[in-house]
């Protein structure tokens, strides 16, 4: 009985000690993450615009469509970084929302904003199908506003040329849903549960910048608002993506702000 205990006690210090060594290992990652990589991104992106507003000289077409794919990349793997921190943070660190009430077609409207060359290169229409009562709903809005840019960049990697992306607006008493239909390929219902896994990003052939941990993050922070993320394709190929939460926050935050 004695040696069973020693055993037991011998097995739970080791599991203390492997979370521990896995929590400061994942730690360092972020510190790295943020130092090594966030920062010089950051450097090269500030330098490349300056380029590309002459800041350094006139250009011609040629160099200006060059630095202007560079400026692209980099954007695209800031993005990335971005994503990959917030994800550990959220993990790692558990961080509370900051809860406020804003305008969620505003911050759709300025998401759009944001992809206007990709809608362009590749001749894509947005339709935003407004059915809401009113547009100010309470919520993390940075988060948020990334849940949605995430939402949007992957059903506008998906979607056809040509084709038109339906942005849906839908509100209830109590819920507000935000859903991105596109024109694009059949998903596999076993493929469209691991979509919003953290390791999807290296199995599907079809994953861009939308998906991977961009999707794993957005499904972490629409649970973490008490929500539930949206995810159908039919074989007529048309794909919905999106998420429901609650459009007023939870009472624990009234109860904390009250003195």
């Amino acid at each position: 009985m004695y040696k069973d205990t020693q055993i037991n006690c011998a097995n739970f210090c080791s599991e203390i000690t492997d979370s521990r060594e896995l929590y400061d290992l994942k730690k360092g990652f972020l510190e790295i993450l943020t130092h090594d990589l966030k920062t010089p991104i950051i450097a090269q992106i500030r330098v490349l615009q300056m380029m590309l507003d002459g800041g350094f000289g006139n250009l011609n077409t040629e160099q200006a469509e060059m630095l202007q794919l560079t400026l692209d990349s980099c954007n695209y793997m800031y993005a990335m970084v971005a994503t990959l921190i917030s994800t550990y943070k959220v993990d790692i660190e558990d961080p509370g929302l900051h809860y406020s009430e804003f305008n969620i077609m505003q911050v759709i409207e300025d998401t759009i904003k944001k992809v206007d060359s990709f809608l362009k290169e590749n001749n894509i229409k947005i339709v935003i199908l407004p059915e809401i009562k009113t547009p100010v709903i309470a919520g993390d809005m940075i988060r948020l506003t990334r849940v949605i840019h995430t939402m949007l960049l992957n059903s506008l990697n998906m979607a056809f040329k040509n084709s038109i992306l339906k942005i849906h607006l839908e509100q209830t008493d109590n819920t507000v849903k935000v859903k991105f239909e596109s024109r694009s390929g059949y998903i596999m219902p076993e493929k469209m549960e691991k979509i919003f896994k953290f390791h999807t990003y290296r199995t599907q052939k079809y994953d861009k910048i939308g998906t991977g941990i961009g999707l794993y993050f957005a499904r972490k922070i629409i649970e973490k608002h008490h929500g539930k993320i949206i995810a159908e394709s039919s074989i007529n190929q048309k794909n919905i993506f999106g998420f429901e939460i609650p459009t007023e926050a939870p009472d624990e935050i009234y109860y904390k702000d009250c003195v």
